[in-house]
């Protein structure tokens, strides 16, 4: 099968240079069979994977290398098509390949490279979650809706997530910072604004009601992967291809419990805690209950609307497993 590297080209230099010195021993063989794209912007990923999933004669897999945002571009373009995706992890949090590799392949993008090379993975269909995203008067906002691979969430994560995308820009030459910077961020977050207006709504298999009791919450978090922000496990008993969504709501608390839950949180040993919200949907629609909209994210991208209805695409995405 041809393969096609889609290389974000500001993933840790370290990685790259790995990458490259993995590339240089392909035989020549090798070598006819793949071709090597580096991206040059913002944005470049995707209209890399979607020219090259135009003219695919279904011979092709498009290989994302880089971290969760440059998967989340090249998923949303393949999404529904034919043709298949692998995964080389090259970034700083790598949070989806947890929930789809061993720890060999996710810390070593050379076991990942010398694996696509000798075809030794099984590619498998997994599902997707389709966020739509709607105003005030109930229209769709298509710059805030999308197909995501991983978690989304909304919340005191969205207000961590900014905090630690704020200290990697300000330290782009930093290892430190980038493997730290959302645990910091998270601790920093919790002395601020916890509480954020929404109720959600759910047709749930536990017998519970389908309107949410409260009406103001610390986070929910929409799973089809169990990890995201460098490490923290939301839903540890997460599939990518069962066809269902893990929820998590976190109740409006105070400090001392946000504390306490967030060191739980982190490790997912949170599951059945008092104040914690877990259960399995096939969709879910959350609903601002205050003045403001919604601030979430999606594979660590921003969204926002008064509405937000987050449904799961069984076999939406064809994905290389390795063996």
């Amino acid at each position: 099968m041809r393969k096609a590297f889609i290389v974000n080209s500001r993933s840790d230099s370290g990685d790259l240079d790995k990458f490259k010195a993995a590339v240089a021993g392909f035989s020549e063989h090798h070598k006819s069979e793949c071709e090597f794209y580096y991206t040059e912007h913002a944005g470049h990923a995707t209209e890399l994977a979607g020219k090259l999933s135009e003219g695919s004669d279904g011979d092709l897999l498009i290989v994302a290398c880089g971290g969760d945002g440059t998967v989340h571009e090249i998923a949303n373009v393949l999404a529904g098509t034919n043709v298949p995706m692998a995964v080389v992890p090259m970034g700083t949090g790598n949070d989806f390949a947890r929930s789809i590799m061993s720890e060999n392949h996710r810390n070593s993008c050379e076991y990942c490279v010398s694996e696509l090379i000798k075809d030794d993975y099984e590619i498998k269909p997994i599902d997707l979650i389709k966020v739509e995203s709607y105003d005030a008067e109930g229209n769709l906002i298509p710059e805030s809706s999308a197909w995501c691979n991983n978690v989304a969430s909304i919340g005191l994560d969205t207000e961590v997530q900014f905090r630690a995308k704020t200290k990697v820009l300000k330290h782009p030459k930093s290892a430190l910072v980038r493997k730290t910077a959302y645990a910091t961020s998270a601790v920093g977050a919790l002395f601020g604004n916890r509480g954020f207006d929404f109720k959600f709504y759910a047709s749930r298999g536990d017998g519970r009601p389908s309107e949410s009791e409260g009406s103001r919450y610390t986070l929910i978090s929409v799973c089809n992967g169990s990890y995201y922000g460098n490490g923290f496990c939301p839903a540890p008993g997460a599939s990518v291809d069962d066809g269902l969504l893990d929820i998590c709501a976190v109740d409006d608390v105070g400090l001392g419990r946000a504390i306490f839950l967030i060191s739980k949180y982190a490790k997912g040993k949170h599951v059945g805690l008092l104040n914690i919200d877990t259960f399995q949907v096939d969709s879910i629609t959350v609903e601002a209950t205050g003045d403001k909209p919604l601030n979430g994210n999606y594979d660590g991208e921003d969204f926002s609307g008064r509405k937000v209805v987050f449904t799961c695409e069984p076999g939406a995405l064809a994905l290389a497993f390795y063996k």
